[in-house]
């Protein structure tokens, strides 16, 4: 079983990430508490091949501290399971614009004195999760493309790589 999970900042392209991997055969859970992700890794290993790819969505809205998380993840490493942890990032002006863009609003808005500031504290407190990360993506240049192919190449198998659907 694969366990990638999939971590990084809010409008670092989380979203546009699970959903290229969903098809790619992954199977994603979105914002799953740290908590529960060792769970779901032993219901996953011990089911049916459907889950023998499996993506989990793991960022600021989830827990009040990275540090279970990252225990979690320590966890799921020393046992064995082949866990990587990808980090989406993008500059702080790139996310101020993709959230005007959208009219969504920032997670950590409330008890923020702008979304600029909102960002920074996010920036800080995925810190430690993006100092663990076996690969980061910087997402500032990329068009959803390029970001899939990236996907693609990274975490792909061979008989995805320059497949063409036609529907």
């Amino acid at each position: 079983m694969e366990i990638l999970i999939i971590s990084g900042l809010s409008g670092g392209g989380k979203s546009k990430a699970a959903s290229f991997l969903e098809d790619m055969g992954f199977y994603i859970v979105d914002n799953i508490p740290a908590g529960l992700i060792m769970k779901f890794a032993e219901f996953c290993a011990a089911g049916s091949n459907r889950y023998s790819r499996v993506a989990l969505v793991y960022d600021v809205r989830t827990d009040a501290s990275p540090d279970e998380f990252l225990d979690v993840l320590a966890a799921l490493r020393a046992r064995g399971y082949v866990c990587r942890l990808l980090f989406l990032e993008a500059d702080v002006a790139a996310i101020i614009h993709r959230y005007k863009e959208t009219r969504r609003l920032h997670p950590l808005l409330e008890g923020s004195g702008s979304l600029e500031e909102a960002v920074r504290r996010e920036m800080a407190f995925m810190a430690p999760v993006r100092a663990q990360a076996d690969v980061v993506i910087n997402s500032t240049t990329y068009s959803t493309a390029r970001l899939r192919g990236e996907l693609l190449r990274l975490f792909g198998d061979s008989r995805e790589a320059g497949a063409m659907i036609v529907s």
